[in-house]
């Protein structure tokens, strides 16, 4: 069964996420993790609703033997609803959408009964998107820093993921300008959407500092 709510925590996987109070944790919200945030130390008895995977999980850690571990024994054990791409379908998941050009207002499906979704360079917009399908409008991004390193992991997954020297780097100019388009379709929509993540690069979305 979909999960479904007006309100949601979109969890990236940035270090953000181990500078935020046990309150932030327990809110009134649906709480959508991406990629790792299975084995992020600060989520750990934290019940996500549902996990977003934009690529493979294949591609998650630079040891494969890590990957593997993650994907067998903990995404796939995990309760929460799990969401992949149709174009990889490596990854056990509970649905599966398809790229399409723009923000999708409407949940339409095609003859493999696959949702449309954005087409995006971040798992976190992927997800933003189909929560708008499940009545979400007001959306809050933690993790989403594109600076520093990543959160703690559990331990045997707190490893090099092999891309960690990309966030040393500027925002690139393409994810600015998706995560804005996502932000303007989402107001324009009448919605809502805030990154609380403490330190992130990402100009596009408001910061604000979240208080309990």
């Amino acid at each position: 069964m979909t999960p479904h709510g007006t309100r949601a925590v979109i969890i990236g996987n940035g270090g953000s996420c181990d500078m935020m109070p046990p309150e932030f944790w327990d809110q009134d919200a649906l709480y959508i993790g991406t990629n790792r945030a299975l084995c992020i130390k600060a989520l750990q008895g934290v019940q996500l609703d549902a996990v977003f995977m934009r690529d493979c999980w294949s591609s998650l850690w630079g040891d494969m033997k890590v990957s593997r571990r993650y994907n067998w024994g903990v995404w796939q054990k995990s309760n929460a609803y799990k969401v992949g791409p149709a174009e990889q379908r490596h990854t056990q998941c509970d649905e599966f959408v398809r790229w399409a050009d723009g923000w999708q207002y409407e949940e339409v499906r095609d003859h493999n009964n696959e949702a449309a979704v954005t087409k995006n360079p971040s798992v976190v917009i992927m997800a933003a998107n189909v929560a708008w399908f499940w009545g979400v409008r007001e959306f809050q991004l933690m993790g989403v820093d594109y600076s520093g390193g990543m959160a703690e992991m559990e331990d045997g997954f707190n490893v090099s993921t092999g891309y960690d020297a990309r966030y040393d780097k500027p925002v690139p100019c393409g994810v600015e300008t998706a995560y804005r388009k996502m932000r303007e379709a989402i107001e324009a929509g009448g919605g809502s959407i805030v990154n609380h993540s403490p330190g992130s690069k990402l100009e596009a979305v408001e910061k604000r500092e979240w208080l309990a």
